[in-house]
C-alpha cells in the first residue's frame, strides 16, 4: 500500500512540474484575456526572402489575434536558448519566446521566458507558400495557448456592389485576397456558410422573388435551396444535426421553421401573430435566439429548439436585431438601438452582463463571430457608405478591413 501511494505521489509531482510553465502562461492568458502578452520571434536560420516573408506573416497573424504582441523578429544562425530568453525578456519585456528552425520540417518551440521552460513544440511540413505556412503555424500557436481556434486561415464572405452589379465576395480574415464568387444583376444578400463548407447559401432575387439559393464553390452552380411563397430568409444551421432554422412567411407573418439540408420543412417553431425572425442556433443545438415584436417592440428572445419555453432577454431597447451566438456558446452578440444610433453589443449568457463594443461608431449592424469567440465582424454605415470592421470583445480594438462592403459572415468552421 505504501509503495502504491509513493508511486501516485511521484506521478502527481512529475505531472505538476511538467505543466508548471505552461500553466502560468495559460492561466495569465485565459484569466485576463484583455491583456496582450509580449513575444519575440527568432528564426534559427540565415535570413532569406522565404524566411522573412514567413516571419512577417506570423507576426501579423499573431498580432491580429490580440493574444500576443510581437515586439521583435530576429534571424540568427547560432544561438544559446537561455541567453536568448534573457535577452528578449530584458530588451522587449517578452514573456513568450518563439523559436523556429527549418529542417526537413519546420520545428516550432514556444518558451516561457520567466520560467525558462518549454511550453510546447510541434512540427509542420514546409509548404511552398510562406504565407500559408505562417497561417497554419500561427493558428496552432494560438490554439495551444488559449484552447480556442486561431483566425489566420479563416475566411469571410460579404456583399458589395459596383456599377449596378451585386457581388458575392470572399476574403481572408484581414480583408486581403478578395475574390469574386458570384456577380449578379439581381439582388443578393446575407451569405452564409452551408454545412461542409462546399456551398454558400444566400438571399437571392434570381427568380424575381426572395428565395434562398445555394452556390457550389467547386462548380459555380447555383440552385434553389428554399423557395416557399413569400419571404425566405435568415438561415442558421445546427452544428450537430443536419438541419437549420429559417424564416418563412408562407402562412402570412414571418415565422421560424426548421428545415433539413435539402430545404424540406420539418416543423414550425413560432405561430404568434407577430414578427419572428433572425434565428441563431446555439452551438449545442439546444437553444435558438431570435427577434420578435410579440410584445409590441422588436426585442431579443430565446427558445428551445422545439419552439418552447421562449423568454425575453432583458435589454433596455425597443429595437434589437441580428442575434448571433459565439462559437463557444458564452455570448450573444446583436445590433441594438440606443437613442438614434445602432451599436453592436454582447450579452454574457451565464451572468446577463452586457457590453457595448462599437462606441464611437454611429450605425452598426450584422455581427458575425470569428472562430476564436473573441473577435466579431460587423457592418458599419458612415455617411451612407458601408464598410466591414472587426472588433476584439476584450480590448475593444477595432479594425476597418473592407470598404464598400456589408453582410459579412465569418467562417466559424
Amino acid at each position: 500500500m505504501k509503495r502504491y501511494f509513493f508511486v501516485l505521489v511521484v506521478c502527481f509531482m512529475f505531472f505538476c512540474l511538467s505543466l508548471n510553465g505552461q500553466g502560468r502562461v495559460t492561466i495569465e492568458i485565459t484569466s485576463s484575456p484583455e491583456i496582450t502578452i509580449n513575444a519575440v520571434i527568432l528564426i534559427n536560420e540565415k535570413k532569406t526572402s522565404f524566411y522573412e516573408e514567413f516571419c512577417n506573416y506570423v507576426a501579423k497573424d499573431l498580432n491580429a489575434s490580440d493574444v500576443i504582441e510581437i515586439r521583435d523578429k530576429i534571424f540568427k544562425e547560432k544561438i544559446e536558448t537561455n541567453q536568448e530568453m534573457d535577452s528578449v525578456l530584458l530588451k522587449n519585456d517578452a514573456k513568450i519566446f518563439i523559436l523556429f528552425k527549418f529542417n526537413d520540417k519546420l520545428e516550432t518551440k514556444v518558451y516561457d521566458t520567466l520560467e525558462k521552460s518549454l511550453l510546447f513544440e510541434f512540427e509542420k511540413g514546409i509548404e511552398k507558400s510562406p504565407v500559408l505556412l505562417a497561417h497554419a503555424v500561427s493558428d496552432e500557436i494560438i490554439f495551444r495557448l488559449t484552447g480556442k481556434p486561431g483566425i489566420s486561415r479563416s475566411k469571410i464572405l460579404y456583399i458589395t456592389k459596383n456599377n449596378g452589379t451585386h457581388n458575392l465576395m470572399m476574403c481572408d480574415y484581414d480583408g486581403s485576397n478578395s475574390v469574386v464568387l458570384l456577380s449578379a444583376k439581381y439582388i443578393i444578400n446575407y451569405p452564409r456558410w452551408f454545412p461542409g463548407m462546399k456551398n454558400i447559401v444566400f438571399l437571392s432575387y434570381r427568380n424575381f422573388f426572395p428565395s434562398l439559393d445555394l452556390l457550389n464553390l467547386e462548380t459555380g452552380e447555383i440552385r434553389t435551396f428554399i423557395a416557399e411563397p413569400g419571404l425566405n430568409a435568415c438561415v442558421s444551421f445546427f452544428r450537430n444535426q443536419d438541419m437549420g432554422a429559417v424564416v418563412l412567411s408562407r402562412s402570412g407573418n414571418p415565422d421560424i421553421y426548421i428545415v433539413d439540408l435539402k430545404g424540406n420543412i420539418l416543423r414550425r417553431l413560432t405561430e404568434k401573430q407577430s414578427l419572428n425572425a433572425s434565428p441563431s442556433v446555439s452551438p449545442d443545438g439546444q437553444k435558438i435566439a431570435f427577434v420578435s415584436d410579440r410584445d409590441g417592440k422588436t426585442r431579443l428572445w430565446v427558445m428551445n429548439s422545439y419552439g418552447m419555453n421562449a423568454r425575453k432577454i432583458d435589454i433596455p431597447s425597443n429595437y434589437i436585431t441580428s442575434p448571433a451566438w459565439s462559437p463557444d456558446g458564452k455570448y450573444l452578440a446583436y445590433a441594438v438601438r440606443y437613442g438614434t444610433d445602432m451599436f453592436i453589443e454582447i450579452y454574457h449568457w451565464e451572468t446577463g452582463k452586457r457590453k457595448i463594443l462599437t462606441t464611437g461608431l454611429s450605425w452598426c449592424d450584422a455581427p458575425s463571430w470569428a472562430p476564436d469567440s473573441r473577435h466579431l465582424l460587423f457592418t458599419c454605415q458612415e455617411k451612407y457608405k458601408n464598410s466591414l470592421w472587426t472588433v476584439d470583445i476584450y480590448s475593444l480594438k477595432k479594425r476597418k478591413i473592407i470598404d464598400n462592403a456589408w453582410s459579412g459572415c465569418w467562417d466559424i468552421r
